[in-house]
C-alpha cells in the first residue's frame, strides 16, 4: 500500500478548489486543470508500485574485515520487467546504513551502485533484504518493497601493533607457579646420559657414550614448557550500539593475544556465555579473532563468577590478564576477594580497566565515576595486581606501555 505525502494532500486540495470555482464561474479550462490536478494525484498514487516491481538486487561484500574499517559494498540493481523504472532509493543495513539512488533503470539494464562503509560494529553482520522505495513520477505516494539480498560479513576486532608489552614480557617470580627444577621432556636443553628406552629417537644417541658403557646411551633433555598467559574477558553487560566498552575489550584481548602468540607464548581466552565460562585453549591467531568477533554481551555470569571458578583452567598459566568495562558491578567487594583469590593461582595478574563512562556519558548509572575508578585501581594494586586504564579513543598500544600500578 502507497504512503501518501504531502503533495498528495496539495494537489487533491487544489484540485478540489480549481472544481469548485471552475462550476461556479463556468470557466471550462479551471475544470481542465482541476482534471489534470486530480489524474496526477490518481497516476502518482498508482504508479510507484510499479517501480518498484520487477526488480532483481545484488550485494557484493567482503566475507570479513576489522572493526573500524571502510570496506567497499556493491550493489548490483537489475530491471526485469517492462517500462523505465524511475526514482529508485534502495536502503541498505549491511555493516553499515546505508542508502542509494538509481535515478532511471531501463528494461534488462544493470547499475552497479559502490558505496564505502565502515564496519563499526563487532560480529556477524548477517543482512536478509533490501528495502526499495520510490515515490516517482510525481512524489505524490512512496511505494516500498523488501527484496531478500542474503549476504554474511564477519567483522573482527580492532587489530592494534603492540610494541614491548609489560603483560606479555614481565617474567613470573612465585615459585609455586612453576618448576624449581627441570623436568624430562623434549626441549632445548640439555641434561645428561641415560640408557635407551623404547620410543627414543635414535638422533639422540649418544655414540662415545654407547661405546664406552657397550650399551646404547642417548642425550636426555630438559622438558620444554611454553609460557601461557590467560585473558579474561568480561561480558557481563554493554552499552551503545557501536564501538562500545566489550569492544574495546575485545580489541585489547585480540591485540594482546596476537603479540603473545608473536613471542612464542601461549594464549588461552575465558568469557562467560550462555551462564557458562567458555574458553578458547590452543588459541591461534584465525580463531581468536572469530572467538571474540562471536563474543556478546549479557554472558550471564558477573567477573566475580567467572574468576571464581577458572581454577582448572589456570593450570600452567604464568599470566592472566582481566579485560573488564567499570561497570559498577565490576567494583564490588566480591570482585575483590575473588580477585585476590586469583593472585594466590596465578605468578602474575593484570587487570585492563575500560572506562565505561567515556563511551557514554550520558549514561552514568550502570558505570563508576571516575573517582570510583580511582578507588577500584587501589583496591586491585593493594591485592597485587598490575593496572592498566583505557578511555574511549585512547591508543591501546600506548595505554598498555606501562602500568599505573605495580602488583606489590
Amino acid at each position: 500500500m502507497p504512503r501518501p505525502r504531502r503533495r498528495a494532500w496539495g494537489l487533491v486540495v487544489g484540485a478540489a478548489l480549481l472544481f469548485t470555482v471552475g462550476t461556479s464561474v463556468q470557466a471550462g479550462w479551471l475544470l481542465a486543470l482541476a482534471s489534470a490536478l486530480l489524474g496526477a494525484a490518481i497516476a502518482g498514487w498508482l504508479l510507484p508500485a510499479r517501480m518498484v516491481s520487477g526488480l532483481e538486487v545484488e550485494r557484493r561484500a567482503p566475507a570479513e574485515t576489522f572493526q573500524g574499517e571502510e570496506v567497499m559494498v556493491e550493489l548490483v540493481v537489475a530491471g526485469r520487467g517492462r517500462g523505465v523504472r524511475l526514482g529508485l532509493e534502495i536502503d541498505d543495513l549491511h555493516v553499515a546504513s546505508t542508502r542509494v539512488a538509481v535515478p532511471s533503470l531501463a528494461p534488462g539494464e544493470r547499475a552497479v551502485i559502490g558505496t564505502m562503509r565502515r564496519a563499526s560494529r563487532r560480529g556477524p553482520n548477517e543482512s536478509r533484504a533490501v528495502v526499495v522505495r520510490s515515490s516517482a513520477p510525481f512524489g505524490v505516494a512512496e511505494q516500498r518493497r523488501s527484496l531478500a539480498v542474503p549476504g554474511s560479513t564477519l567483522v573482527y576486532p580492532k587489530l592494534v601493533r603492540l610494541g614491548a608489552l609489560p603483560i606479555v614480557d614481565a617474567l613470573p617470580t612465585q615459585e609455586h607457579a612453576i618448576h624449581a627444577t627441570p623436568r624430562r621432556g623434549m626441549g632445548p636443553e640439555y641434561l645428561g646420559i641415560r640408557e635407551y628406552r623404547a620410543g627414543d629417537s635414535m638422533r639422540h644417541v649418544h655414540w662415545p657414550s654407547t661405546a664406552r658403557h657397550g650399551a646404547l646411551m642417548v642425550r636426555e633433555f630438559e622438558q620444554e614448557r611454553t609460557r601461557r598467559l590467560a585473558i579474561v574477558v568480561d561480558t557481563w553487560a554493554d552499552a551503545g550500539e557501536e564501538d562500545t566498552p566489550l569492544d574495546a575489550c575485545c580489541s585489547a584481548a585480540a591485540s594482546i593475544a596476537f603479540a603473545a602468540l608473536g613471542r612464542g607464548r601461549g594464549v588461552r581466552l575465558l568469557a562467560a556465555r550462555n551462564g557458562r565460562v567458555e574458553r578458547l585453549v590452543r588459541a591461534e591467531p584465525k580463531r581468536v579473532l572469530e572467538w571474540l568477533a562471536d563474543l556478546r554481551p549479557f554472558g550471564g555470569l558477573t567477573l566475580a563468577d567467572v574468576a571464581r571458578s577458572l581454577g582448572p583452567e589456570l593450570r600452567g598459566v604464568e599470566t592472566a590478564l582481566l579485560a573488564l568495562p567499570t561497570w559498577r558491578a565490576n567494583g564490588s567487594a566480591e570482585l575483590r576477594h575473588a580477585v585476590g583469590v586469583l593472585c594466590e593461582a596465578v605468578p602474575h595478574v593484570a587487570a585492563l580497566l575500560v572506562e565505561a563512562d567515556s563511551f557514554e556519558p550520558d549514561r552514568r548509572g550502570p558505570a563508576l565515576s571516575p573517582e570510583e575508578v580511582d578507588e577500584f585501581e587501589r583496591a586491585l594494586a593493594g591485592r597485587g595486581v598490575e593496572t592498566y586504564r583505557m578511555r574511549m579513543g585512547e591508543d591501546l598500544a600506548e595505554c598498555l606501555s606501562r602500568p599505573l600500578a605495580r602488583a606489590g
